[in-house]
């Protein structure tokens, strides 16, 4: 779950904000309360707080419990309301898994959407959803989350009548997978972690930083290092891991409830890893937060820290029950990384003006000292200019007899050459003229020629063949006549 360091500074940098979020973690029998500041790369943990609730079989009383705790904590604090991220048991949620073909991964939303009558028992419009995907070798896999929509709008209407307007509703073991992810947990191998909610117990397993399956069991089924082996042992292997994959699973227990640290029913002392106590711990250093707070932390904050990392955009999972017309639209203002990028682009574009101003007046520069050079040249030239002109029109007149005297050799030979017979080649030099073509019979060319005032002495420059469509090729000659 680690990542290079190199990756975490270019991760930090496009994530440079000044934000407020508010992160509430709702269990069953507490809600916790965490408020984070972020200036620039830097995360606050401002305020804090977990209230006891009443069990959700008291519906009414934990209501109105609900919403007298989110007023006194936003009264007591002073937390902006706009960035409100809430995570939910996972006893709330639906989890359902799917394979798909990678060809699927391009229409995920689509295919997830198709799929969804077949994996809720509910109607769609019933429920709010969401999903998490992942490569698994030449398939997709797909964990899809949903909660009904009925127990969500009762939340989320009780934290709306206390003040807090929510814009992101998570479950527990995202919250606290995104904690981890902040808190750059490393773990070689699956991770089981285990967090008591008042009774039940959620089992997440986590491999390689993303969650990949997710129970809710009863606290008995967990109470020994046996019982939780065969549990996450058969998880591993349906998710395509060997035996020694499943032995080598680590563990790490943590708390929902009101009573923070692992229950004292959990005897797991050879593979457990880390207590609520520890994952928390391991935020030293990247949260700041009060003095003692890591030592004397309550117990629902862990989520309730992850809920609100999303909200100030330190969060991995990028996940949201909420359907995007549910979401609160609000302007959040633009990120530290666009203002930098913004001047950046002023600065070059300022660089950009200022360089080719310099240009110009470089190249400006060096026009003129080649115009300096030229110009005697110049002056040459166009001292020349009028008689160039002169011996242009002599040309032009000179020319035009030709063409006019041309004109009527051409005429002349269109009237006596017959019809069938057609040129090729037609020149006019040296007081002669020359043609070239084909005709039914060459032979009778030259009489004709010879009929005509305008030529005289017509005779063949080469013999005459013979070609297709028994047509004769020539070649003739003839004198213009003085």
């Amino acid at each position: 779950m680690s990542r290079p360091s190199s990756a975490r500074l270019l991760r930090s940098v496009t994530r440079l904000d000044f934000l407020d979020g508010l992160g509430i973690a709702i269990g069953r029998r507490s809600v916790g309360f965490a408020h984070l500041v972020k200036r620039l790369a830097t995360v606050t943990l401002q305020h804090h707080r977990v209230v006891p609730l009443p069990p959700p079989e008291q519906a009414a009383d934990r209501r109105i419990a609900l919403t007298a705790a989110v007023r006194l904590f936003l009264d007591e604090s002073g937390v902006k309301t706009d960035r409100v991220f809430v995570s939910v048991p996972r006893s709330l949620a639906l989890v359902s898994r799917l394979f798909l073909p990678s060809a699927a991964k391009s229409d995920l939303n689509q295919v997830v959407e198709f799929e969804l009558d077949r994996l809720i028992p509910l109607d769609r419009g019933e429920v709010y959803f969401d999903f998490l995907s992942r490569e698994a070798g030449e398939k997709v896999e797909v964990l899809v989350m949903s909660m009904p929509r009925r127990p969500a709008a009762e939340i989320l209407d009780a934290l709306e009548e206390g003040g807090a307007r929510v814009r992101s509703l998570v479950v527990t073991p995202l919250a606290m997978l995104d904690w981890m992810h902040f808190a750059r947990v490393s773990f070689d191998g699956p991770l089981a972690l285990l967090v008591d909610d008042g009774g039940s117990v959620e089992l997440d397993l986590v491999s390689g930083g993303e969650l990949v399956a997710s129970h809710v069991v009863k606290a008995a089924e967990v109470e020994t290092e046996a019982a939780v082996a065969s549990l996450v042992g058969r998880e591993v292997s349906a998710l395509g891991g060997g035996a020694g994959e499943a032995r080598s699973y680590s563990v790490a227990l943590a708390s929902a409830s009101a009573e923070f640290g692992a229950p004292s029913a959990h005897t797991l002392p050879e593979n457990v890893l880390a207590t609520g106590r520890d994952l928390l711990a391991l935020g030293k250093g990247v949260l700041a937060a009060p003095d003692g707070f890591f030592e004397a932390a309550p117990a629902g904050l862990l989520p309730a820290i992850g809920a609100g990392l999303e909200a100030v955009r330190e969060g991995e999972t990028s996940f949201n029950l909420l359907p995007p017309e549910e979401r609160r639209a609000v302007e959040e203002g633009a990120p530290v990384i666009t203002f930098f990028l913004a001047a950046v682009l002023v600065l070059v574009s300022l660089v950009w003006v200022v360089s080719a101003m310099v240009k110009d007046q470089v190249m400006l520069a060096s026009l003129r000292n080649q115009f300096e050079e030229l110009e005697p040249r110049i002056r040459a030239v166009h001292a020349h200019d009028d008689e160039a002109d002169r011996l242009r029109e002599k040309l032009t007149v000179l020319t035009s007899d030709d063409h006019v005297r041309n004109s009527l050799f051409l005429q002349e030979l269109t009237r006596v050459i017959p019809k069938g017979a057609y040129l090729t080649a037609f020149r006019v030099r040296s007081g002669r003229v020359e043609v070239e073509g084909f005709a039914a019979s060459a032979s009778e060319l030259v009489p004709l020629l010879e009929k005509s005032p305008l030529f005289q002495n017509a005779q063949f420059t080469s013999p005459v063949t013979k070609v297709q469509n028994n047509e004769e090729r020539f070649s003739l000659t003839t004198e213009i006549a003085k």
